[in-house]
């Protein structure tokens, strides 16, 4: 993964969307993915470090893994078959959570927009 997006100067969050690159990881997991791996969603994909490409690599199977078990289907079909709002999901963290407080440090998590697509990090976890 490094290899293909380490040299790119799009935002990291871009580069996960980028379905010829990493296929499967959509808007929603990839704001999950980045704040597990302690990444803000905005930074350049090559400026982050060795450390951090390890930890983003090993966040993106256990992310997806836990995902999967959690509904055995995606966000969206759950939302869907539920009527729910993102926000009452219980196992997102960040995604549909801007202007909450972070669950792990309490700071406000922020919302943007990256690309075209909204983003929600938490600016004191994720560098």
């Amino acid at each position: 993964m490094q290899d293909k997006l380490g040299r790119r100067k799009k935002a990291i969050k871009e580069c996960l969307l980028d379905q010829s690159v990493i296929a499967g990881i959509g808007n929603i997991y990839s704001d999950e993915i980045l704040f597990r791996a302690k990444i803000r969603p905005a930074r350049p994909a090559n400026s982050l470090t060795e450390e951090e490409w390890q930890r983003l690599a090993a966040e993106i199977p256990k992310c997806l893994s836990y995902f999967i078990e959690k509904n055995r289907i995606s966000p969206e079909e759950y939302l869907q078959g539920k009527g729910q709002d993102y926000r009452n999901t219980p196992f997102l963290q960040v995604y549909g959570h801007g202007g909450e407080p972070c669950q792990n440090c309490g700071t406000t998590l922020v919302r943007t927009v990256i690309s075209g697509r909204s983003s929600v990090y938490c600016p004191a976890c994720q560098k």
